[in-house]
């Protein structure tokens, strides 16, 4: 395992695959970089639905906005004890076009989510509307809208609300990394669910990510990678145009995380694959430079291992990189 301190960070996540579906056609993004692509129509909010926090135990597929109620809801695991507990909001991958927020036994998921269990903080696992439902900010519109549900309902599920990390991996990590970077932006909040709660975050752990949506083919050219036989057809279906050119371009900058790092200051773990030929670690260090630029308390860990790999779900990770970084910023 190769280690990056303090001064350097990295990047999230974004998986290049073939077969995904256009992005439904909508206006074009704002011109200037950084800011948001125009605004989705608003949503209603849903009703409070029943919680009840048992201890070791798990609510499933709670609602946490209304214009798609099986897309947009989360699951929330308990440790034992008693809370209120800190929050870790997992935010998974899939080239924002497919997965799934279940986190079972036996899988990289699982092993995160019992590492965290152990440590005494909730985790709450994210679902997402994908591209082929809603074009980019849907997706980061429905994370910031799960996490201002958690504090809004955090008496009920017996959470500390001043206590909550991101985490994500893959296209879920170029998500809760824009989450935090962009909490104190109310152009880039939406109008998912429930109103008046922060978006922010202590801290986020990124797993294997993309950082600037710009670069990626750069950085996998120089990586000796080949390109994906989708091409930009996945970040295309995400913003709903070229991202090579025009308004797509200027929607790839704004939607690309090292677009918001000056001025930042969230404590940032960056971890990624050495071997990875899908989102090369490239990606990782622009978004370590551009953080440690910014003066931001950034982690960057390198480790020998592809995209998806289960090495990055390995006690050395989580137990020794991952534990450590939230304890620090959780306690």
């Amino acid at each position: 395992m190769t280690r990056v301190g303090r001064g350097v960070a990295a990047a999230m996540a974004l998986l290049l695959l073939a077969g995904c579906g256009a992005a439904p056609a909508t206006s074009p993004p704002a011109d200037a970089p950084g800011a948001p692509p125009a605004a989705l129509p608003s949503a209603t909010t849903p009703g409070t639905p029943a919680l009840d926090p048992r201890p070791g135990g798990t609510l499933t597929d709670v609602p946490y906005a209304g214009t798609d109620p099986t897309r947009q809801a989360l699951d929330v695991h308990f440790p034992a004890g008693r809370g209120p507990w800190p929050v870790v909001v997992f935010v998974h991958g899939g080239s924002w076009a497919f997965g799934d927020k279940a986190m079972p036994a036996g899988t990289g998921y699982g092993a995160l989510r019992e590492a965290l269990l152990a440590q005494g903080w909730a985790v709450a696992s994210v679902q997402y509307r994908f591209s082929a439902q809603a074009r980019f900010p849907a997706q980061l519109h429905d994370v910031k809208a799960a996490v201002r549900f958690l504090r809004a309902h955090a008496d009920e599920l017996a959470l500390d609300a001043d206590r909550v990390a991101l985490a994500g991996d893959s296209a879920g990590a170029h998500l809760a990394q824009l989450t935090a970077l962009t909490a104190d932006e109310p152009a880039w909040e939406g109008a998912e669910g429930v109103a008046g709660p922060p978006s922010s975050a202590r801290a986020v752990v990124s797993l294997y990510g993309v950082s600037d949506l710009t670069n990626l083919g750069v950085d996998l050219t120089e990586a000796g990678c080949p390109l994906p036989a989708a091409g930009t057809a996945v970040v295309a279906a995400l913003l709903g145009a070229d991202p090579t050119r025009g308004a797509g371009l200027r929607a790839a900058v704004a939607a690309s995380p090292v677009s918001h790092a000056a001025g930042r200051r969230t404590p940032m773990l960056l971890v990624h694959g050495t071997e990875d030929c899908v989102v090369p670690p490239a990606q990782s260090r622009r978004m370590a430079s551009a953080l440690a630029a910014a003066g931001g308390p950034v982690q960057l860990e390198l480790i020998t291992a592809g995209h998806i790999d289960g090495r990055l779900y390995s006690p050395e990770v989580l137990q020794g990189l991952v534990v450590p970084f939230l304890a620090r910023v959780l306690a």
